[in-house]
This record gives C-alpha cells, structure tokens and sequence, in this order.
C-alpha cells in the first residue's frame, strides 16, 4: 500500500513544520502537486520549493504530479530527486513525456480526470484517478471514482491503482474493497490531530494480513 501526503491545501507558513510532523508519524511518501495554470488552477510547487522543504523529512520519498499541458521540459528537475512523475494522460505530448520519465530512470505514472474514459489508460503503468478537479485542492472527494478504481482492477494490467482528492479515512474502506492500492491525501492527514493514528488506519484498511503492504506503512 502506497500512502502519499500531499502539500498543497496547507498554508505555506506551516508547511515544513506540518511535513516534519507527519514524516515522523510515519508518512513515507510526500506527493508534490505542480501546475502551469491552464492545464489546472495555478499552484503547487516548484521542483526547488520542494526540495528545500525536503529538508525538513530527509527521510521520505518523493513522487510529482505535473498538471501541465507541457510537462516536458519540466521532468529532468524533477527526475533528480523523485522516484515517480506522474503526467496527466489528456495533455498531447503525454506519451512522450512518460518516455522521458523513464529514460531518466524514473517510474513513470498517468494521471486521469474524471471525465476522461478509461480506455485512454495505458497499460503496465501506475494510474492515479483524480476524485476532484485536477488543481482543485481541499474539493470534496467524488464517489464516481470508486466504480473506476474497481473497473480498472478487473482489466488487470495496472501494478499501482491510485486516487488523488478528497480522501479521508471515511473513504478508506470504500476504497479499499474497489481496489486501490495508492492514495494521495492532504487536507484530511495533514489536518489530523494525530497523524500516526490517521497512517495505521490507514494501512490496516488497505493492507490486512492476507496482503503485503508497498512498503510504505508508517513506522
């Protein structure tokens, strides 16, 4: 099981005090949101601003979503300090994009809007099913996605099956029997009064003994 904290919906005054605290609760991956401001609303991070945040959990991994609709030129930064960039698959140059990811020896992941037909989806590649509008952090998180989550594990070809948006541990079971085996979360972890909690319920949901976590279950 993969759980990845998203930034983006903390004000930016706490946000290496409120990374620190959830790194040492045991978040082992931080999931930075980057947009150009068409593709999705502007916001986000930089590739510096994230690594200087970094500092504050020098022991967490890191993943990046690029909601651009040129996310090209933007992957080497990235690249040297992340182990997956996810690209939206509705942007033109997507396909090439996610061949530079992986020449650059990154995994490679596709980001889908809700809108967009499951079809679209590549194989062999981990998938991260948008529950709100790409940009739109702190949206409510919308249950359409349970039944893609769900379709996309009966097809089979996908190792990672992700949901980003709106997740809270309300949505931790419901999620959890469709499927999914990657989730990002931001205002409900970052906002929990104990984060550790909030991480073990997490990966008792997701991950029961009959499973093997991902590697990322809290400390």
């Amino acid at each position: 099981m993969r759980i990845a904290g998203s930034l983006w919906s903390v004000p930016a005054e706490q946000q290496g005090d409120q990374l620190s605290r959830v790194a040492e609760a045991g978040l082992g991956v931080v999931h930075w949101d980057a947009s150009d401001g068409t593709f999705a609303t502007a916001g986000g991070f930089t590739s510096g601003s994230a690594q200087r945040l970094l500092e504050r959990a020098p022991g967490v991994t890191s993943e990046a979503h690029l909601m651009m609709h040129n996310p090209f030129r933007e992957i080497p930064a990235w690249a040297e300090f992340c182990t997956t960039i996810v690209v939206p698959c509705e942007v033109e140059g997507a396909a090439r994009a996610l061949d530079r990811v992986e020449a650059l020896g990154v995994r490679a992941g596709v980001a889908v809007s809700l809108p967009t037909p499951l079809d679209r989806v590549p194989a062999d590649l981990p998938v991260l099913l948008m529950a709100i509008p790409p940009g739109e952090a702190g949206s409510p998180f919308d249950p359409a996605v349970v039944e893609r989550v769900d379709a996309l594990r009966q097809r089979g070809r996908n190792p990672l099956i992700g949901v980003d948006g709106g997740i809270g541990t309300d949505e931790f079971g419901v999620l959890a029997a469709a499927g999914a085996n990657w989730i990002v979360s931001g205002t409900s972890l970052f906002g929990a009064p104990d984060p550790g909690a909030w991480l073990r319920r997490c990966v008792r949901t997701f991950s029961p003994p009959s499973r093997q976590p991902d590697g990322h279950a809290p400390r």
